[in-house]
């Protein structure tokens, strides 16, 4: 018997056996192809049967694909799921069809991402269409999140928002203006604490920094949380000491918390970084104006009888007034036509017994008026 043959023999049929096993398990990658570009043509069309047909057949193969250890890393496996999971929670036809939403894996959006990232990361032969694929799914997301936010689904416009910033991260990017709307949907929502953290996200790299800021610590004080608001924009100045958005953002928190003191401080530190700095010395004018006048009106609404506690409240009030002047007076001379604070400007000048004052500022605010 000729075993050096049997053993040739055998070694053929068994290399015969694995390159037809390997090539049944590419047919299934290529069927998944196959059936994916059909739905696109189904898709063009607008023919939503066929489009439903197709998208569950190459489901159906690519999770074979996705599950064999010969196709399973492959690019195009992993490009070819991220592009039909992705389909399925982002085909508004589709997401009409009741059967059809029943058949979308809960975790859709996390194997699409998933996928996308690591054939993004694995070979570069997929990356333009990753990159392509990645910019439509942002921009149907957006329409899609505006449309929930307009129709107060506020949570589902923030879960929106959210998967196109995940969706951008398959790209290593941070969609931010995409975060500063889920901050916003949040809020809408009363998830003040969620929306701090979207918002403190945007803060962190710079966007929109000093408003950012701001966000972020309004939305704890909404949540009660106003010594993290407080504790959070702390943290950031004392990382970025010369930042004039950072004092000023809690220069205005502190004015919603009715803080004097830190309303001064921190208002006085913003504009005495820039000295042109006017919405810092119109905040600090308004606040301390708004407080004296709220003392006068009080003081008159006293009967006749209450003299001592009027004199008192009138006394408080000009002391407001007095923190009041220097801001207004810097902030008119950047805005010298703002007709609200030269008006503001004559009634405190008016009750501080300055008449120069209070005729110039009413020579200004005729002229502003003309």
């Amino acid at each position: 018997m000729n075993y050096l043959n049997m053993t040739k023999g055998a070694l053929l049929a068994g290399i015969l056996l694995v390159s037809s096993f390997t090539f049944a398990q590419k047919k299934i990658e290529t069927d998944a192809a196959l059936a994916f570009q059909a739905y696109e043509k189904a898709y063009i069309s607008q023919d939503a049967a066929e489009m439903k047909k197709q998208l569950l057949k190459a489901k159906e193969a690519i999770d074979q694909a996705a599950v064999n250890p010969e196709t399973e890393k492959s690019p195009k496996t992993l490009f070819l799921r991220g592009e039909i999971y992705a389909s399925m929670f982002a085909n508004p036809m589709l997401l009409t069809d009741a059967e059809f939403v029943k058949m979308i894996p809960e975790n859709a959006k996390e194997v699409a991402i998933k996928s996308y990232k690591e054939a993004y990361d694995l070979s570069n032969k997929y990356d333009s269409d990753i990159e392509n694929s990645i910019k439509i799914i942002r921009g149907q997301f957006y329409d899609m999140g505006k449309m929930a936010f307009d129709a107060k689904m506020f949570k589902v416009a923030s879960e929106v928002f959210v998967a196109i910033n995940d969706f951008s991260g398959v790209l290593n990017q941070m969609d931010t203006l995409a975060i500063e709307y889920a901050g916003i949907a949040a809020e809408n929502d009363s998830n003040y604490v969620q929306a701090a953290e979207f918002y403190k996200k945007c803060a962190e790299v710079n966007y929109k920094s000093g408003e950012m800021y701001r966000a972020t610590a309004m939305a704890y004080i909404k949540a009660g949380q106003n010594d993290k608001a407080v504790e959070f924009l702390k943290q950031a100045i004392a990382k970025s000491p010369k930042d004039k958005h950072l004092y000023f953002a809690l220069g205005t928190i502190a004015m919603e918390m009715n803080d004097d003191k830190m309303v001064l401080e921190n208002l006085n530190k913003a504009v005495e970084i820039d000295p042109q700095y006017g919405d810092a010395y119109y905040n600090l004018g308004s606040y301390f104006s708004g407080k004296g006048l709220e003392l006068r009106q009080k003081a008159s609404n006293l009967p006749p009888n209450a003299k001592k506690e009027s004199d008192e409240l009138l006394a408080k009030s000009l002391e407001f007034y007095g923190f009041a002047m220097d801001p207004l007076e810097k902030y008119i001379a950047i805005s010298p036509k703002d007709v609200d604070v030269l008006n503001s400007l004559v009634k405190i000048a008016r009750a501080v017994k300055n008449p120069e004052k209070e005729a110039k500022y009413k020579q200004m605010l005729d002229a502003a008026k003309q």
